[in-house]
């Protein structure tokens, strides 16, 4: 059988249809390569390569500067004593069921350094305080903000105020009532 070659009608070789079938095996063969393949054993690194970060801050600290002080109490029914974290604002219960004096009354303070600007979580927790003679007990429920902006947390630190209030009822023994107030902050 002759071979057959594209023709023209003026008897020229078509040269559109012999390129097309010289550059069909290079293109099949440049598909099934990686075109960024390195050879076997030859290391590459990334290109851009990742960088590590990491931020260092100033370790958090927290000082107690003054304790929360209710006052005294002088019980007839329930009730209950607060002072407001945000302004110390003393409250006392329903007149018909107790007395306040609230001579000396005042919210816990506290210091707290870090880093400066940083927000930091802050976490109270509900405590118990005993009685100095009897054996009674009182509920505490402290008071303060969730969050503190540190705007000064060099040396001088920021102030954090920490009120509270105590439910009292006739049965409550007369004592003087202390317990440690939880709280904790964190970045």
């Amino acid at each position: 059988m002759p071979a057959r070659h594209d023709l023209e009608a003026s008897g020229e070789f078509n040269m559109k249809n012999f390129v097309r079938l010289a550059v069909l095996p290079a293109v099949a063969t440049t598909a099934a390569s990686p075109v960024f393949a390195a050879p076997p054993g030859d290391p590459q690194s990334a290109t851009p390569p990742a960088q590590a970060h990491v931020n260092i801050t100033k370790p958090l600290t927290l000082e107690a500067e003054a304790d929360l002080q209710f006052g005294s109490v002088a019980v007839y029914g329930p009730g209950t004593v607060t002072i407001a974290a945000a302004d110390g604002t003393p409250t006392c219960g329903p007149a018909a069921e107790m007395t306040c004096d609230f001579t000396g009354a005042q919210r816990a303070e506290y210091t707290v350094r870090g880093s400066n600007n940083a927000i930091v979580t802050v976490n109270v927790s509900d405590s118990v305080l005993d009685g100095a003679v009897t054996t009674g007990t009182v509920a505490f429920h402290p008071l303060a903000q969730s969050t503190l902006q540190l705007n000064n947390a060099g040396s001088a630190g920021t102030t954090l105020y920490v009120g509270g209030s105590v439910d009292l009822d006739e049965n409550t023994p007369e004592d003087t009532y202390s317990g440690d107030i939880v709280v904790t902050v964190e970045y």
